[in-house]
């Protein structure tokens, strides 16, 4: 089974790096420095989450009064953090055909913006020259699906922030935790108290407890348990809860530590971070090479020059879930990330987010991912699309 996404590292890879880290002991300030120098970035702040660095971020630099713009296309994380701000937020809807935010509004007097890169599309400069983002007194750059370079360090004004996430489904997983970068001391000076007011340091049975849950995420990642667990999962679920109820500040990603495990997949993450960039780099053009015959059903990602989370395509909202079992049944578990928004009722004041929601398509993009998988994937796709299409009232039926 080729899961949807995958760690950047095996279970085997894990338990030695268990091993050494015990010989080798690093902390928070270690690995904030490695990040500081890799970036070129004056201020790197070890966090619980990338939605903490948002919350913290816009608390520290945005009056009570200020409003905080927040794309509609994202995940239930970004809009948590946004929430718990503490300030008046605005939604903006996504530009047509794009995951990201259309930055060529001008809305109501506002103070700051969150810059969501969704699965890592970058905006460009023209879009990062546009009024959403230079009427902006302060942007967050939200990279959590994103591997950073230096380069992305240089779009931010001294008052800006990047977030970073090493949750579950990141390019940089390493069980949890996530960073915060600028070039702001005042802004690094505060999130580092909120950060070690808040954190709970857990004693020795916490820690082991912790570092066990992250194992077995592995090797639950493993493609010959994968399909098994999460047929298990999906039976014991219940879709009609919403995605926003598993959120809270009372969640780990509000308190929890780094353990001595995850600041070394930390480090080695980093170490691994162009090559990990240059291989989902490579797998995205091989999926766009495979799928160009078939552009003409499905639109495929523009933009292949930066490290992607997910390979993820548009396609018909009313082919989308047979397709998509059909997909499984061949041994292929893609995503729908993510689902228009349950809080807000009216879609059609974001028809753009609505559409998107409709007809996103994560195709499986990992670092233990091969070229031989991704044509795998590509033929099933294209032989269901062909079915699809040839015969669209029998499949929706099915």
């Amino acid at each position: 089974m080729i899961p949807r996404h995958r760690p950047p590292f095996g279970t085997l890879s894990l338990l030695n790096t268990a091993l050494r880290c015990f010989v080798k002991r690093q902390g928070m300030d270690e690995i904030e420095q490695q990040y500081q120098d890799l970036l070129g970035v004056e201020f790197a702040i070890w966090l619980p989450s990338a939605r903490y660095g948002i919350t913290r971020s816009i608390q520290q630099n945005v009056p009570q009064e200020g409003t905080v713009v927040c794309p509609v296309f994202n995940c239930g994380a970004v809009f948590h953090a946004a929430s718990e701000c503490g300030r008046p937020v605005q939604f903006i809807d996504c530009s047509a055909n794009s995951f990201l935010v259309d930055t060529s509004v001008r809305p109501a007097p506002y103070s700051a913006v969150i810059l969501s890169e969704m699965f890592g599309h970058r905006f460009s400069a023209e879009e990062l020259n546009q009024p959403l983002v230079s009427n902006a007194a302060y942007r967050v750059f939200d990279m959590a699906m994103a591997i950073p370079t230096a380069d992305d360090m240089h779009r931010m004004k001294d008052s800006d922030v990047t977030v970073l996430s090493f949750g579950l489904g990141k390019s940089l997983y390493s069980g949890w935790g996530g960073m915060a970068l600028t070039h702001c001391q005042q802004t690094a000076i505060a999130l580092q108290k909120h950060r070690d007011t808040d954190l709970t340091i857990g004693n020795v049975a916490a820690r082991t407890k912790w570092n066990a849950q992250l194992i077995a995420r592995t090797l639950a990642h493993e493609p010959l348990v994968y399909r098994k667990l999460r047929e298990l999962k999906q039976r014991g679920s219940h879709s009609e809860v919403p995605e926003s109820s598993g959120f809270s500040r009372k969640s780990h990603e509000w308190h929890r530590p780094p353990t001595r495990l995850t600041a070394a997949i930390s480090t080695r993450n980093l170490a691994s971070a162009n090559a990990y960039a240059f291989q989902r780099i490579q797998l995205s053009k091989e999926y766009a090479n495979q799928l160009s015959n078939v552009s003409n059903h499905i639109q495929l990602p523009q933009q292949i020059d930066s490290a992607l989370s997910h390979y993820s395509i548009r396609i018909p909202g009313d082919l989308r879930e047979s397709i998509r079992q059909q997909l499984w049944n061949s041994g292929i578990d893609v995503g729908s990330l993510f689902p228009f928004p349950h809080h807000l009722a009216n879609a059609k004041d974001f028809p753009n987010a609505h559409q998107a929601s409709r007809e996103v398509m994560n195709l499986p993009l990992s670092n233990q991912l091969t070229k031989a998988d991704v044509r795998r994937i590509c033929d099933c796709l294209k032989r269901e699309l062909e079915a699809s299409c040839s015969q669209p009232q029998q499949r929706r039926v099915a």
